[in-house]
Order: C-alpha cells, then structure tokens, then sequence
C-alpha cells in the first residue's frame, strides 16, 4: 500500500509542473507570433526564449523543493 500522502505530494509537483509547461507553450507562442508579425527581430525573439526557459527551470526547481522536499 502507497502512503497517500506522498501520492498528494507527486499529484501536487505533477499538477505544479504541468501548469508551468502550458503557461511557457504559450508565452512561447507569443514570441513566436511577434516575431513572425516583425514586431521583434530574430536575436530579441531568442533572448525572450532564453528567459522563458530560465524562468521556467526556476519554476520546476522549485515546484520539486516545495512538493517534494530536498534542496537546492
């Protein structure tokens, strides 16, 4: 038998991690279009990219620490 609470725990990171991933589709999709609109160019669309995704491993990193414990 499973300790429910660490199913909580892992149903929490999973729910954490999986609202972070759709927020970063679409804040992804966004650059995507200003970029194609011409509203930004190649290098400033690729440096949104690059803190989306910065911003996003923070996100995850820290989804693990407060659902499931451990350190940095």
């Amino acid at each position: 038998m499973q300790n429910p609470s660490t199913d909580d725990r892992h149903s929490a990171y999973y729910d954490a991690v999986s609202r972070a991933d759709a927020d970063l589709d679409e804040a992804l999709s966004h650059v995507r279009a200003e970029e194609d609109a011409g509203r930004i160019n190649p290098v400033e669309a690729a440096a949104e990219r690059c803190e989306l995704l910065e911003r996003h491993l923070e996100l995850c990193q820290q989804a693990r620490l407060d659902h499931l414990g451990g350190t940095r």
